[in-house]
């Protein structure tokens, strides 16, 4: 259940070490380099004064997208490489973030038709697309949106489910697992996840396990639908495993 999200971030944040090391010095940004190395709030609240007294300094753009990007703030740093490339596309190309550029500008831009559409397949695909990355602080966020324009759709409960999971949020993750065996019984997922949450997170073995059972009747007697074959052999050997 829970998912390794540390290559991607671990990425962005030694490609923004090695651009901070070798880029132009800006003068009203000088005195960042004077900041303790670790003190990242300090960082963060020097360039967003910075940034407000003069929205155009690309390079503190950048610098903050960094500090965002190290505190998993993702979508936040994507916004301000979005801003940074159209005032300055040239510059922001011969940073090492070019590396980026194509997603953030990606994100960024599907994030701002979401909002503006209000467009519930267009929050799901952001979310689909941090989920799959392990960016699930940003990925729960999308699927609040979705869920907000349609509250019925349990696929994306199940996914913010997960999301809370992986951000070790484990009482929200039950709660809203919860929500989803009441309104219905028989869904595979709601039962199957809950179950494991309530059997190796919250220490309610027994409780866990009469959900488990229940995905195990679910899983051979009412012909759920999954996404392909190999999901469903890891789904049946798991819980064989879990009911041992």
């Amino acid at each position: 259940m829970i998912k390794n999200r540390g290559s991607f971030l671990t990425f962005i944040s030694l490609l923004f070490g090695f651009q901070q090391a070798h880029a132009t010095e800006f003068p009203v940004c000088k005195e960042y380099y004077f900041i303790e190395e670790g003190k990242t709030a300090s960082k963060q609240s020097f360039l967003e004064k910075i940034l407000h007294e003069n929205p155009n300094n690309v390079e503190c753009m950048l610098k903050l997208a960094s500090v965002y990007f190290r505190n998993n703030k993702v979508a936040n740093g994507f916004d301000l490489v979005r801003r940074a490339y159209a005032l300055d596309p040239s510059y922001v190309e011969k940073r090492n973030i070019s590396k980026v550029l194509d997603l953030a500008l990606r994100l960024s831009r599907l994030k701002e038709l979401a909002d503006k559409n209000k467009d519930k397949d267009l929050w799901n695909e952001l979310g689909n697309t941090y989920f799959d990355m392990g960016i699930f602080k940003e990925a729960l966020e999308a699927f609040n949106e979705s869920l907000q324009l349609d509250p019925s759709q349990t696929k994306i409960k199940i996914l913010s489910a997960l999301c809370y999971g992986n951000l070790n949020e484990m009482k929200k993750s039950a709660a809203l697992l919860k929500e989803i065996v009441l309104e219905k019984p028989y869904d595979f997922y709601g039962n199957y996840y809950y179950g494991k949450v309530l059997k190796n997170e919250l220490d309610k073995p027994e409780e866990g396990l009469k959900y488990i059972k229940m995905a195990e009747y679910i899983f051979y007697h009412e012909n759920p639908q999954f996404e392909n074959e190999d999901e469903k052999a890891f789904l049946e050997n798991d819980l064989k495993d879990e009911l041992r």
